[in-house]
Parts: C-alpha cells; sequence; structure tokens
C-alpha cells in the first residue's frame, strides 16, 4: 500500500515461469524487484540472503532485462518476533 502512494507503477504476486515475486515496483529508469521474508529466528544476513536468491532462482528479472531499466533485486526481512523490518540488502 505504502508503495502504491507513492504514484510508481507497483504489482504484487507478479507472476513468472518459476514462481512469483512478492513486489515489483517501476519508475522512468528503475525497477526493484522486492522478495519479503520473515526471519523466524535466523540470522538477518542468511534470510537476506536466501531472499535475494529466490528471486534468482525464480527468474523474477528475467522478463525485465531488455526494459533498459537499472534492475535492483531487493531482499528484506522482518522480524517475526513482532519488531517490525530487521533491514534489506539490495544486489
Amino acid at each position: 500500500m505504502i508503495f502504491r502512494q507513492t504514484g510508481f507503477s507497483v504489482v504484487s504476486e507478479f507472476q513468472s515461469i518459476a514462481g512469483r515475486s512478492d513486489i515489483v515496483v517501476t519508475t522512468k529508469d528503475s525497477l526493484f524487484i522486492f522478495e519479503l521474508k520473515m526471519d523466524k529466528g535466523r540470522a538477518f544476513e542468511e534470510v537476506a540472503a536466501e531472499a535475494l536468491e529466490q528471486i534468482d532462482a525464480g527468474g523474477y528479472a528475467d522478463r525485465f532485462a531488455v526494459s533498459g531499466k537499472q534492475m535492483y533485486k531487493v531482499g528484506v526481512v522482518f522480524s517475526s518476533d513482532g519488531k517490525g523490518m530487521c533491514g534489506w540488502k539490495v544486489k
């Protein structure tokens, strides 16, 4: 919902051949592919790396490769014990 307030193009659960990316945000010059994960007591770095790997393994960025836009893959990690967002990692 927050991304939609920015006025950028936002698509949730964007389908690819091997799965669905959680959020894709498109601006005039850039494209952001977000994968959201809960930490479930695991280390932030481990979960963030898993999210980025899922973006690659699922081919979420493949359909946008010819767009000419700068692409950012973002793994966002949330706390499973209710403390909000732990952080994010960009590739």
